[in-house]
């Protein structure tokens, strides 16, 4: 019960967040990624699709550009309808980023009804609009000319007499942040609902799934990416309900089974090895040595057994059997050449049924003769 109790709490813990209908942008994870930015013309520059795990950044270029894109248009020398990956040029086939920068970027969006909601007696009331935030590490110490910056693109954007996919929309950026190896920033950044419909980005929960929230981390000397992340909006109608994760579900559940498994088989090997137990004594013959070995819940057989130098010890019984649940007794010789060590270290030889051969460790004091 215990077991299957555990099972049941962590599928809820798993699966439990993906069937919640909020509208906000879930945490996405850093892996390496491209970052492929175009500048397009009102053609649309027939660009090749690129892969899930890229970032696309499209610049209108052109009469309907705007002052962020001109600005890296000259600062890359772009020309129109060409495409830059990581800060270089497409012919530099650059796979992934050469990261400097490890970011989790979060975005919540928050509505009119939302805010006022929710801020019922509060003098600070929120406004309504999106929220960023991220936590911030540099994996080394970097130059004070890295920054920031944060961009919304919108797909089926207006361009031309056409639309564009990816389209920058509005872009930020600061240098307010720790630039120093391994001290965390938590930085946030809020955009209102009026800043938005100035850039003519659509915000409303029907159009959020349009939108992508991406973050990177440029050099202003160099103009190289150095980090990235992002996340892609999703309209409440667009949250996938629990049947449509059956997959990862299934993961879940293979997860726990796994853990389950490895732990069974830890229970079992803590109540099937033997328990060893024993006592030095010295006489005029010399020294020797008590044990005694109990079998677990499966039958063990004695195979051998040695000492650490400077201990040497005399003939061992072998191929003993010791009955599940049973015990035997044996005495041993042992000899030392110095007399001022203060223990014996021994290691005894076992077979369990079905667990396999295994080493058991016995110290043995000794005690003082006074």
């Amino acid at each position: 019960m215990k077991a299957i109790s555990f099972v049941m709490s962590l599928l809820l813990f798993m699966v439990g967040p993906l069937s919640i209908g909020v509208v906000e942008g879930n945490e996405s994870q850093n892996m390496e990624v491209s970052v492929l930015e175009s500048f397009i013309d009102e053609s649309g520059c027939n660009l090749d699709d690129t892969s899930q795990d890229d970032v696309r950044l499209n610049w209108a270029y052109g009469d309907e550009s705007i002052l962020a894109g001109q600005q890296r248009a000259a600062a890359l020398g772009a020309e129109r309808c060409s495409t830059w990956v990581n800060g270089e040029g497409d012919s530099n086939n650059e796979s992934e980023l050469f990261q400097l920068v490890e970011a989790t970027l979060q975005v919540e969006a928050r509505f009119s009804s939302e805010s006022t909601d929710s801020n019922q007696g509060n003098s600070d009331t929120a406004v309504a609009g999106l929220y960023l935030s991220a936590q911030i590490v540099p994996l080394e110490d970097l130059d004070e000319s890295l920054n920031l910056r944060w961009y919304i693109t919108v797909d089926y954007a207006p361009l031309g007499e056409g639309v564009a996919q990816d389209l920058v929309k509005h872009y930020g950026w600061t240098s307010s942040f720790y630039h120093d190896e391994g001290n965390v920033t938590n930085w946030s950044h809020e955009i209102s609902t009026e800043r938005l419909q100035e850039d003519g980005i659509p915000f409303s929960a029907d159009d959020l799934w349009r939108l992508e929230v991406v973050i990177l981390f440029i050099d202003d000397l160099n103009h190289t990416i150095y980090g990235a992340d992002y996340v892609q909006l999703q309209s409440p109608s667009n949250i996938p309900d629990t049947a449509g994760m059956l997959p990862t579900i299934l993961i879940a559940i293979a997860v726990v089974v796994g853990l389950i498994i490895i732990i069974r088989q830890d229970q079992q090997r803590e109540v099937g090895l033997p328990r060893l137990k024993g006592t030095l004594h010295q006489d005029k013959r010399g020294w020797y040595a008590e044990i005694a070995i109990t079998a677990g819940i499966r039958d063990v057989t004695l195979k051998g057994a040695y000492a650490d130098e400077p201990w040497k010890m005399g003939k061992v019984p072998k191929q003993q059997l010791v009955v599940a649940g049973t015990s035997r007794n044996f005495t041993v010789k042992l000899r030392c050449a110095d007399e001022t060590t203060k223990e014996v270290p021994t290691h005894w030889k076992v077979d369990v049924d079905e667990l396999g051969g295994w080493v058991l460790d016995l110290i043995l004091p000794i005690r003082d003769k006074t």
